[in-house]
């Protein structure tokens, strides 16, 4: 009985020691993850001040704080966005608070629509062609990420970190009619 009981023994030790080595290799990956996290938060912040320095968006700022208080309730994503969550800046220009990061009570300006001139984003306004814009986007360091198309018009997404700028285009003269910037938590379901 004695090598049968020795056999258990080892095991037993076999088994502990595999789920402690399990365990904080577990540990050590979730610790990276979060720094990964935290990195790339930091760098959409970074990319999202120098979005702010170098475009125009009518008196709005994106990522800025809400000045509405909100009763602390559980984030609900895009579908929580409320009425008077929206704000118009000046014709052409409106932008929308989210949850941002998403699982906060923060409510930033995480979307914002340009449907004039002479607003704009890194320059890009209304009115200009895609073909000419395309090249300042990826010198920003964005890249296409989806287009799409409806009977009239294209619509051609950029990315970069955790900031998107959606372009919408006339199929007719490849004209951009809309732009719109949003920052998102990749944690969200959706992209605004």
């Amino acid at each position: 009985m004695k090598p049968h009981f020795l056999k258990v023994i080892i095991t037993a030790v076999v088994l502990v020691a595999c789920l402690a080595g399990g365990s904080l290799i577990a540990e050590n990956n979730k610790s990276k993850h979060k720094d990964k996290e935290l990195k790339e938060y930091k760098a959409t912040l970074e990319l999202v001040k120098d979005i702010n320095q170098n475009s125009d968006f009518g008196g709005l700022e994106l990522l800025k704080f809400s000045n509405k208080t909100q009763k602390k309730q559980q984030s609900q994503g895009t579908s929580d966005i409320l009425p008077d969550f929206a704000e118009e800046a000046k014709d052409g220009v409106e932008g929308i608070y989210f949850n941002y990061p998403y699982d906060s009570n923060d409510y930033r300006l995480a979307k914002i629509s340009i449907t004039a001139m002479p607003y704009h984003v890194y320059g890009i306004s209304v009115g200009q062609n895609l073909n000419d814009v395309t090249p300042l986007l990826e010198e920003k360091g964005f890249t296409e990420h989806e287009k799409s198309s409806d009977n009239d018009a294209d619509f051609v997404l950029y990315r970069q970190q955790h900031v998107s700028i959606s372009l919408k285009v006339s199929k007719d003269n490849r004209a951009i009619s809309t732009i719109i910037v949003s920052v998102y938590d990749k944690l969200d379901d959706a992209v605004y």
